[in-house]
């Protein structure tokens, strides 16, 4: 598992040398959940929004005028090359539809912005496989090696589209991740196995729908 969290950080960072803290990048996330009329899934759509220290590194040579703006282009490229990478480690996004594990693929069109010093990110995420009008579906956004902490932002992070007949709750997690926390020492982290995974359980909320 710890293998797996270095190449996650990798993918997002770029490097896997800076991966000391638990977590390391902190990401506000919202997301719709969208139905067809037949209550099949047909895709999430996710919008990352990450912490000030991450996105700094994120934007590095993406400002080609010096202007202290990226580059509209370099940030579109640079979030399809970061959502390509991120199917190694299923997009951080976990899933159950109908009780059975969901697998999902990248959608087209992945987009980034940077504004007040935080990148975000946009991407569509679709399911794989034959479809099914959902009974129940669970989703979270995690890394169950904590390298990367999910929060949910106030308000209303989620939402539920294509499918009025539908219910949609949101159980927040139990503890809010603080940016720049270290919230798992990095000694019992790499050697206790299981550690970090059960540290992020806490720090994990989940999204759930029901249909008639």
């Amino acid at each position: 598992m710890i293998g797996r969290g270095l190449a996650a950080l990798a993918m997002l960072c770029g490097t896997a040398g800076a991966a000391l803290a638990h977590p390391h990048v902190w990401v506000q996330a919202r997301a719709e959940l969208v139905l067809d009329q037949k209550r099949n899934l047909v895709a999430i759509r996710e919008s990352w929004t990450f912490d000030p220290e991450y996105s700094a590194f994120a934007v590095l040579n993406l400002d080609s005028k010096r202007d202290g703006v990226p580059d509209p282009a370099k940030l579109d490229a640079m979030a399809v090359e970061r959502l390509d990478a991120m199917a190694e480690t299923a997009f951080f996004t976990q899933g159950k539809l109908n009780g059975r594990p969901l697998v999902l693929k990248a959608g087209p069109g992945p987009k980034a912005s940077f504004a007040h010093g935080r990148l975000t990110m946009e991407f569509t995420l679709v399911p794989q496989g034959p479809a099914a009008p959902v009974r129940t579906l669970v989703v979270s956004f995690d890394d169950p090696d904590f390298y990367v902490a999910f929060g949910l932002p106030p308000g209303d992070p989620v939402r539920l589209s294509g499918s009025p007949d539908c219910v949609l709750k949101l159980n927040r997690p139990a503890r809010e991740a603080q940016e720049g926390e270290q919230l798992i020492p990095d000694g019992e982290a790499t050697g206790t196995p299981g550690a970090a995974a059960a540290a992020a359980v806490d720090y994990t909320g989940r999204l759930l729908v029901a249909c008639p």
